[in-house]
């Protein structure tokens, strides 16, 4: 040890050295001041290990110019200098956490030295060794770029490809996919990467001592770890995905590769959705570029984040024109969205397929996710320009201008981004035409597709949301969806979500440990009202009414003014209130809902409670059942027993409708959602149910009720969309079996 000290003394005295050592411990300190990158975990341990494996073999060169004697002690000199260049800045970090933070400093301090430790020692060995080679600093310089650039080439390869989205670099570290995924976790492949890393810093180590049978074991570890990389999880390929997942289709435009064991049904409509998605992007686009495109279907969020990266995000790879998607029920929400960038990958400019600047290196995400948000057009409770031109009412809507920009997309949360984005390039297909759109999709170049810049389309297309009708539910529900901050403003953004997560598996095992976790979310979060609710929701599992009802109280007077959450606390307090027999409370606050421009399933919730204290006590019994926890059997039974009560009821007959649609059994569900539908509804309960009954009519297979349905809805834009969606599915499962 105090070899090495001597040395790192030595180094240091040297005043470019001491500089430079300098510069580095102030970027890394720098860093912390970035979002995120304030608390010491993976963000932090992630911009630490690629400041040090790229620059840290500078460190290590400088060390084996001045080193004739003992290679070995000049790594450890250089290991301990790069090692200790990552205490300040972590010091910073977890000190500013402790200090100025109700965050959690060590919420995911996991990632820090499996992420920075390995790159410095490689970093440090691999420099020396080339600062022994050779005592020239230009070509050390140049030995050290070319590790570099090979390493790069070794990370890129499996991701360019493969279908991988995770990225494994020995000198810089770790990237799980799109950071969209809040909640992240150390996985085990991380472990076994990074013990690669060391064996090859040992090899480096190794050759700098000359000791060949070193060398030899070295790097038989290094090489036994990267030939196992698939089997380990941190590499994957094309031939193991597919054997993994075993289930194979295919025509001539599709593959779809499925997990092996799904019910044939199941599997007949996850294929009768691709096909069906992937039809109407052709019937948009006029037609498709050649070519077969792959789906990769997972059974699960955890499973796609072993397999390939990237837990609860969705992803295509245009270049390699396929799409990966959780399973996600039917119709899946986001499968259409991700067929639009791989099908119009070769639109895209190369190498990646996609719309980007300088040799197609340089992505405009704005132009890319807009594209596919208004190819998909999807619509819910409003349509795509309803629900930006309701953010433009609220103050939520993001400049355009900036969010198409080349670096502007991420400066907004992801909803409002991918929203707005999509309205306005829907909005230049449907007045502008398509094959411009195209040509846009290559290099997002607005004034030499339009003749116009991008500010002047901008204020053409603001002027068209002036147009958009939308009311003040409409604009609360734009609130409701769209008021949360992004993932870089939200305090301890990572811990909450993992507590979350903890909170959800424990909540039925260990009701007291959830209650904990949620308060610890509502108090690093409290101007979150979903915390809050959570809380609630654990209180009223430990039979801690009162509690509830109190926190409930609170959010009630604290959204009085704001609709949506006033409904979100108010539904809830509800339910406690029926539970406690207060059904002066109850009605007070049902009737509150209903005149209030709350959402529609808020509004519909209030009015089928409302008339359901009116009924029998048989059916009064089987609504209260359905409202609380319980199972799906006890729900159904005592449905059915309301109904014998009281046949023709038409609230009754929604509910019962409602949840065998939702459980698959469409013909019931449809019997009972018709029965409803024959009784007048308010508006909101009567859209509802017509939208129930076209997917209950589509899976019995009665497409001309479907037809009928859709033709005689008249409830809106939005609602339009969604019947035209199921009435094209019966149109195509038509033209399938002609």
């Amino acid at each position: 040890m105090r070899e090495v000290a001597s040395r790192v003394k030595d180094a240091l005295a040297f005043r470019p050295f001491a500089v430079f050592f300098g510069l580095l411990v102030l970027a890394g300190c720098a860093l912390t001041g970035l979002p995120l990158l304030g608390l010491p975990g993976y963000e932090l341990a992630a911009g630490l290990s690629l400041l040090h494996g790229l620059l840290g073999g500078v460190v290590g060169i400088a060390f084996g110019r001045r080193e004739s004697v003992c290679a070995p002690l000049a790594i450890a000199a250089a290991t301990a200098c790069l090692w200790a260049a990552l205490v300040p800045p972590f010091l910073l970090a977890t000190l500013r956490t402790w200090l100025f933070s109700p965050c959690d400093p060590f919420a995911t301090v996991g990632f820090f030295p499996l992420l920075t430790l390995p790159s410095g020692f490689l970093a440090a060995s691999a420099g020396v060794l080339m600062g022994t080679v050779t005592k020239r600093w230009w070509t050390a310089a140049l030995l050290w770029i070319g590790l570099v650039v090979l390493s790069a080439v070794h990370t890129l390869w499996p991701i360019a490809f493969g279908p991988q989205v995770f990225a494994y670099n020995h000198l810089a570290g770790f990237l799980p996919g799109p950071l969209y995924d809040e909640e992240l976790r150390v996985p085990a492949s991380l472990a076994w990467f990074r013990l690669g890393s060391i064996g090859l810093g040992l090899a480096f180590v190794a050759l700098a001592r000359g000791r060949p049978a070193l060398f030899v074991t070295a790097l038989a570890l290094f090489a036994v770890v990267e030939w196992n990389g698939v089997a380990l999880g941190f590499r994957m390929n094309d031939e193991t995905l597919a054997e993994r997942l075993g289930g194979l289709w295919e025509n001539e435009q599709l593959e779809l590769h499925y997990p092996a064991g799904l019910p044939k049904a199941e599997v007949d409509r996850i294929i009768e959705d691709v096909r069906f998605r992937h039809r109407q992007l052709n019937d948009f686009f006029g037609a498709l570029p050649p070519g077969k495109v792959r789906v990769w279907w997972y059974r699960s969020s955890a499973k796609k984040q072993a397999l390939v990266g990237a837990d609860r995000t969705q992803f295509a790879k245009p270049w390699r024109r396929e799409v990966h998607v959780n399973a996600l029920g039917f119709p899946h929400p986001v499968l259409k969205h991700e067929f639009a960038h791989a099908l119009a990958g070769p639109w895209g400019a190369p190498p990646f397929g996609a719309t980007a600047r300088v040799f197609g290196l340089v992505p405009n995400v704005g132009v890319i996710e807009g594209f596919a948000v208004a190819a998909d057009n999807r619509a819910d409770e409003l349509t795509l320009h309803e629900w930006t031109a309701a953010m433009k009412k609220r103050g939520l809507l993001p400049d355009v201008r900036t969010l198409l920009g080349l670096r502007g997309f991420y400066s907004a949360p992801a909803s409002r981004a991918y929203t707005t984005a999509g309205s306005f390039i829907r909005w230049l297909a449907d007045t502008k035409g398509k094959d411009k759109l195209r040509e846009l999709y290559r290099h997002g170049d607005f004034q030499e597709v339009y003749g116009q810049p991008l500010p002047a389309l901008a204020d053409e297309w603001e002027a068209f949301l002036d147009t958009v009708k939308v009311d003040a539910r409409g604009e609360n529900l734009a609130f409701a969806r769209f008021r949360a901050g992004s993932l870089f403003d939200r305090p301890c953004a990572r811990e909450v979500a993992r507590l979350l997560a903890q909170a959800s598996a424990q909540s039925g095992s260990d009701p007291p440990r959830a209650l904990l976790l949620v308060s610890r979310c509502r108090a690093l979060q409290p101007d979150e009202p979903s915390h809050v609710l959570a809380e609630a929701r654990q209180l009223q599992r430990l039979g801690r009414a009162q509690q509830a009802a109190a926190l409930l109280d609170g959010q009630l007077e604290r959204f009085k003014d704001e609709p949506s959450l006033f409904a979100d606390a108010a539904l809830p307090r509800v339910q406690l209130a029926l539970e406690a027999d207060d059904e002066v409370t109850a009605r007070r606050l049902l009737t509150t809902l209903t005149e209030l421009q709350v959402s529609p399933a808020a509004l519909r919730t209030a009015r089928v409670r409302l008339a359901t204290l009116e009924l029998p006590p048989k059916g009064r019994a089987a609504a209260a059942a359905y409202f609380a926890d319980g199972d799906d059997a006890t729900r159904l039974y005592l449905l059915r027993e309301g109904l014998l009560e009281t046949p023709d009821q038409p609230y009754l007959a929604y509910l019962l409708g409602r949840r065998l649609t939702q459980a698959g059994e469409s013909s019931e569900g449809l019997r009972w959602l018709e029965v409803a539908l024959a009784a007048p509804l308010p508006e909101p309960l009567a859209e509802e149910t017509t939208r129930l009954a076209l997917e209950a009519a589509y899976g019995a297979h009665q497409c001309a009720r479907v037809e009928a349905l859709a033709h005689d809805s008249h409830f809106g834009s939005a609602f339009a969309a969604r019947a035209l969606d199921w009435l094209e599915r019966c149109r195509f499962d038509r033209d399938q079996v002609r």
